[in-house]
């Protein structure tokens, strides 16, 4: 007995200093997956912030505990997200005491350069002489311009600036100032308030003296027209609340500033403005929601239009209350531009929308989109031509990128209360095309329906099927009849039956087993009649 019992004692203990060295091999493991699960919150926590999602109380808390406590903590992790360090050179614009400068200049060591910029010569001074009593040796003070750093070109790894930009009365020739002094690949980091669109309009040459915040967008679209590419949102790295950290970087292949590094294809208005153009009666009142290569359009659809129109300019494009993108020298219309997205359209009713190369700015799109919902007639439609982007875009990158996906439009548009209609050809490689209206197409009356083609058309027949073949719901003749198609017509399935006689000409859509016979008649074109093929 007492042999067994040995034994037993034996296992006991055997099995306590197993499990023992387990648990202590297990600690590290989970101490780990502790760091993923933050690392995979903190990812979490940004994603959702940009996507205007709030996480649980609890949730928010221990993310917001995972941000830097201050500012020098700040500055340590920019730098560090950034992949600077030790040897680095930085510029502190706007440096003021040094508050920053001291932290950079730990940061980049002995072997760095920091560029403490002001542009008052009593403040250059007094960082020359803290640098000297701290033992600074890689802190240089440096003397700049309102309208420019006056550093040296190509040399900075990292420009950096916190509450300075919205002081700036010459942005423009300040960014540009700023893209020269920076290395081929070196980038800008601008830290200021507010997140959004502008709240204080007030005109930049008042700017200078006292602090009226900027706003993200205004800051984005400068430094875009003026050579910088886009990089990301950080932040992540920032310990204040409403504050934006907006990362960018000198493109390594543009040789100068002065123009956007990442900008849209051309569009020829002459190829593709007929597939804008409408199919059965001219447009009554049209509303532009337009910019840069989209402004081409509205020339051609004004002219098919009945009523004098209205732009409006988006407040997450202005930086100026009276700014307004430039009109073709042909054209002449009113703009209104839009307050916290209301885009102030009156009591008249708007029969069709022109979303140009602008959709993807929208910050108030909600408020927007409800009121064009609400203006819009019953039979009323929406266009949205913009950049095409591949990958997964919150609100904010899309507008910062100048790009958003297909399926967000889709799904705003559709929580706004619209239905989509078509899908459009491509007008430029980078571009798509969408079509929406308040209710489903074939829920439209015939009589009312604006995709209810002819009987006049302002090109030759195949010209024009071609060309507007996706948006066909039906053909109305000169003769008061009307035909509905089955199917949407496919590209190329349109063909001419020759042997017309002068002047007339008839095609016939295969699947549809429809014959199409026109006339020409001054210099324009009509459906007179159609027949069937069978």
């Amino acid at each position: 007995m007492r042999f067994c019992k040995k034994v037993v004692d034996c296992y006991l203990l055997a099995a306590v200093v197993v499990f023992a060295v387990w648990q202590m091999a297990l600690r590290p493991v989970a101490s780990v997956c502790a760091n993923d699960i933050t690392a995979a919150g903190r990812v979490a926590h940004r994603d959702s912030t940009e996507k205007g999602v709030k996480c649980p109380p609890e949730e928010s808390n221990n993310l917001d505990s995972a941000k830097p406590k201050d500012r020098a903590a700040s500055i340590r992790a920019i730098v560090s997200h950034l992949g600077l360090g030790e040897g680095s050179v930085i510029a502190d614009i706007g440096a003021g005491r040094g508050r920053d400068t001291w932290v950079f200049a730990e940061t980049v060591g002995e072997t760095g350069t920091v560029f403490a910029e002001e542009i008052v010569e009593n403040m250059v001074r007094s960082l020359e002489s803290e640098a000297k009593k701290k033992g600074l040796d890689q802190v240089r003070s440096v003397l700049g311009r309102s309208d420019d750093p006056c550093l040296p070109p190509d040399s900075v790894d990292l420009v950096f600036m916190c509450h300075v930009y919205h002081h700036f009365a010459k942005p423009r020739e300040m960014l540009r100032g700023i893209w020269r002094c920076l290395k081929p690949g070196g980038r800008l980091v601008v830290a200021d308030r507010h997140l959004g669109t502008l709240r204080d309009w007030v005109p930049r040459h008042l700017r200078e003296k006292k602090h009226f915040w900027i706003a993200e967008t205004t800051v984005v679209r400068e430094a875009r027209e003026e050579g910088f590419a886009f990089a990301e949102c950080a932040e992540q790295c920032w310990y204040e609340k409403d504050h934006f950290v907006l990362v960018f970087q000198r493109p390594k292949e543009l040789k100068s500033p002065g123009r956007d590094p990442d900008e849209f294809r051309h569009i020829s208005a002459e190829d593709c403005s007929c597939i804008f153009l409408p199919l059965a009666r001219p447009y009554q009142q049209p509303v532009f929601v337009a910019l840069g290569e989209g402004r081409k359009l509205m020339a051609p659809i004004l002219e098919n239009s009945s009523g004098k129109g209205l732009d409006i300019v988006l407040e997450e494009w202005a930086t100026q209350k009276d700014e307004r993108p430039p009109l073709l020298s042909d054209v002449s219309l009113p703009s209104v531009l839009t307050d916290n997205g209301d885009p102030h359209l009156g009591d008249g009713p708007v029969d069709v929308v022109f979303f140009l190369d602008s959709y993807h700015l929208l910050f108030h799109g909600k408020t927007l989109l409800d009121e064009i919902h609400k203006k819009l007639t019953p039979t009323g439609c929406v266009y949205v031509l913009d950049r095409r982007a591949k990958e997964p875009l919150s609100r904010r990158e899309a507008s910062h990128r100048r790009k958003i996906q297909p399926k967000t439009v889709r799904q705003e548009m559709a929580e706004a209360g619209f239905f989509l209609w078509f899908r459009g050809p491509r007008v430029a490689r980078d571009r798509f095309l969408l079509v929406f209206g308040k209710d489903r197409p074939r829920r439209v009356p015939p009589e009312e329906n604006p995709f209810v083609a002819g009987p006049a058309i302002p090109e030759p027949p195949g010209q024009w099927l071609k060309r507007n073949h996706w948006r066909f719901l039906g053909f109305r003749a000169a003769n008061g009849k009307t035909v509905l198609l089955k199917a949407r017509v496919e590209k190329g399935s349109v063909r001419n039956i020759a042997g017309g006689s002068p002047g007339r000409e008839t095609w016939e859509i295969p699947e549809e087993r429809l014959r199409l016979h026109f006339e020409k008649k001054d210099e324009k074109y009509l459906l007179t009649n159609y027949t069937s093929s069978e």
